[in-house]
């Protein structure tokens, strides 16, 4: 990442504070509105691992809040001390993520209204870049856990860039419309960048390589992807 560094701004713990419980309610919200009928119903059948797999992302949604909210209020020394247990945290999440990813491709899942793929192959690799997008740039923020600016983009834009889309495809008023889930995933991808040029007139160089990683993320791409040899070997393998 190059070595010119961004000054902190008054504005900055407000920001952060507020994307970080923007973006965790609005996940929360989109996968509660299609989860919970069937956790309380009981039908159809959830597998256990799906049910492992809302634990894990609940309890990283209230990590990554609380964590936004200690440095805001001043606790950066228990921020850091928690740190380490979160990004342990996270490689949890990838390999429930990839197990939770494989069994709805096993099951043939092919997406969701609004955001569904010719086969489930394309929806399986859609799941399964989120998640690996989501865990490198939780790794590269911690990597850089000493430089502050670095660090707060690429925490924010790991939950933005893996785990916004699934969330707000989710969400009632935006299931079964593309054009809608587009803007909103482009409305909490941009919003970084955004404060940032309005503040600094420039944008963060996280930022710049975070977006670009994340937008490989996006279906066109993601169902041009899955179309070529290489990854039907690779699905084959994993839903075998």
């Amino acid at each position: 990442m190059p070595p010119h560094r961004f000054q902190a701004h008054p504005a900055d713990h407000r920001f952060f504070a507020t994307m970080a419980v923007l973006t965790a309610a609005t996940i929360a919200a989109g996968f509660a509105s299609t989860y919970g009928p069937k956790l309380v119903t009981g039908t159809p059948v959830v597998p256990p691992v799906i049910h492992l797999h809302a634990a894990v992302f609940t309890i990283w949604l209230a990590v990554f809040v609380a964590q936004t909210l200690l440095v805001m209020t001043g606790r950066t020394a228990l921020h850091r001390r928690i740190g380490p247990a979160g990004v342990a945290f996270a490689g949890l999440m990838l390999v429930v993520g990839l197990a939770a990813a494989i069994t709805a491709g096993r099951a043939g899942h092919r997406g969701i209204p609004g955001l569904e793929f010719p086969d489930a192959e394309g929806f399986l690799l859609l799941n399964v870049a989120a998640i690996l997008i989501f865990s490198v740039l939780v790794a590269a923020g911690w990597f850089y856990r000493r430089d502050a600016q670095a660090h707060k983009r690429l925490m924010l834009t790991a939950m933005v860039g893996g785990l916004v889309g699934p969330g707000v495809s989710r969400l009632p008023f935006a299931s079964g419309h593309t054009p809608v889930i587009a803007a909103l995933v482009m409305a909490f991808l941009f919003a970084g960048p955004a404060y940032d040029l309005i503040t600094r007139r420039r944008v963060h160089p996280a930022y710049i390589w975070g977006v670009l990683l994340a937008l490989t993320t996006i279906p066109p791409v993601v169902e041009a992807l899955s179309a070529t040899a290489a990854w039907r070997g690779i699905a084959a393998l994993m839903l075998r």
